[in-house]
């Protein structure tokens, strides 16, 4: 039976022999996810009435007739600039949406694209690198394992897996977090049997995580502690130590799984 204290150690263990290679895998890991309009101006005639106080008083009169005959024409260019305004606006804002909406679709698109054909076969690369630093010695080299071994498999196959946890999700979100522990082990059984079917692979996650899903998510639980103080040190821990410590620890739950162990 596997306890939570046995798999930290394991890890633990694989960590020291493998340091350097698991920061760098992790550091990864992280970057792949695993900032006037100036104001109208509108006091421009208080000069010229102070000075035409000083002025004869023909002159002042003359002068308040030409600044009331500008000052009208002005008011009048004004109200037909904000007739057009209006005209416009509605056009201008249907545009503006239709160009964030468009930017944001064709994002999106790129992020999911991005993720399906790059970020998930990393993952399963990363995974394999795990499980062997746990047996022995990790080789940066496992990142492109996926790529190199039926590509097109792991994408299939991790596609799927995402989506379903999608689909259960938008039920509710436990659900979603229901079906994602199902499929906890989908990248770590990719990892060491690239060719086998998606859906022997999913299959084989399920009955793997049978019984073992509470267990698995309270010892994800118990690094809540370790991500408190990553942030405390702005990712610096999460980086060097807490990253690579906690996926070990998951490739050695993984091994421990297939060995036919569980925890009572």
């Amino acid at each position: 039976m596997w306890t939570r204290k046995d798999l930290k150690e394991k890890a633990k263990a694989a960590l020291k022999r493998n340091y350097w290679k698991a920061v760098l895998v992790s550091l990864l890991l992280i970057m792949m996810g695993e900032g006037f309009a100036p104001a109208a101006a509108a006091s421009g005639s208080s000069s010229e009435l102070e000075q035409s106080e000083i002025e004869t008083e023909g002159e002042a009169v003359e002068n308040y007739i030409v600044h009331d005959a500008i000052e009208e024409s002005i008011e009048e260019s004004l109200r037909e600039i904000e007739q057009v305004e209006e005209s416009e606006q509605t056009v201008y804002i249907v545009v503006f949406m239709v160009v964030v909406v468009t930017i944001l679709i064709i994002a999106s698109v790129i992020v999911i694209l991005a993720d399906v054909f790059l970020v998930n076969p990393l993952s399963v690369g990363t995974k394999r690198f795990m499980l062997n630093s746990v047996d022995n010695m990790g080789n940066i080299a496992d990142l492109g394992y996926a790529f190199d071994h039926n590509y097109k498999n792991a994408v299939k196959t991790t596609f799927t897996r995402d989506l379903h946890i999608f689909l259960w999700t938008l039920l509710l979100v436990i659900p979603g977090i229901y079906k994602r522990y199902q499929y906890y082990m989908v990248d770590y059984i990719l990892a060491e049997n690239p060719g086998m079917p998606y859906t022997d692979v999913l299959e084989k996650s399920k009955k793997m995580m049978e019984g073992q899903k509470w267990n698995t998510f309270v010892l994800d639980l118990s690094f809540i502690l370790w991500h408190m103080l990553s942030t405390v040190t702005c990712g610096i821990l999460e980086i060097f130590y807490v990253k690579p410590y906690v996926k070990l620890t998951r490739a050695s739950l993984y091994r421990a799984l297939t060995d036919g162990t569980s925890q009572l």
